[in-house]
Formats: structure tokens, sequence, C-alpha cells
């Protein structure tokens, strides 16, 4: 496993997909990155907080699983805030996946 946040700070690219958040409350993605996930929920979560992610990555039939770190929660309305995650704890094959799929969308 590769564990520890990574540091800089990574291009992002838009992603509006279902995140299911530690295995029973479901969130929406904003944009994502090599290193993380902005998320848009109902729920207000603490920074520092580590939550569990699974999502499916478009054109991919695999899942991601990660657990990430709440680097960032804001409101952005009377009802929803935006969560930036870091990736902290995430398997290789999912990393690698993630990386493929970048790779796919700078062409």
């Amino acid at each position: 496993m590769a564990e520890g946040q990574l540091t800089s700070r990574a291009p992002r690219i838009p992603l509006d997909v279902e995140v299911n958040c530690d295995g029973n409350k479901f969130v929406y993605s904003k944009n994502i990155s090599e290193s993380g996930i902005a998320l848009i929920s109902d729920q207000e979560l603490a920074q520092g907080q580590f939550i569990r992610l699974q999502f499916f990555l478009p054109g991919i039939k695999e899942s991601i699983n990660a657990h990430g770190k709440v680097v960032r929660s804001e409101a952005v309305s009377e009802n929803f805030f935006e969560i930036g995650v870091s990736f902290w704890d995430i398997e290789e094959e999912d990393r690698e996946l993630l990386k493929n799929f970048f790779q796919k969308q700078k062409v």
C-alpha cells in the first residue's frame, strides 16, 4: 500500500460521479487529481477527518478504493459543502488506474 499525503498540487480535471463515502453515504465529486478529490456533500466533514472512498471513473470497470484525509471543508451554499480530500492510503493498483485515467484525459 502507498501511504501518506502527496504534497504537490496536481492538475485537476472536472469529474461528476457518485462517491460512496464511509460505506453508507453517497456524495458527488466536483474534480479529481492524482493526489485527491473534491466532493460536494449536504453534510460538512471535519478537517483532519479520515474517510473511506469508493467510486468509478468514466470508462473504467474497476472501482477506485481509497482512504482520504479531509484537508478542506467549506460551505458553497446554504445546504452544500465542498470538501477537499487528499488520498492518504490507496492500493497501488488503484493509483495506477488513476494515473492511466489522467494520461487518457491529456490526449
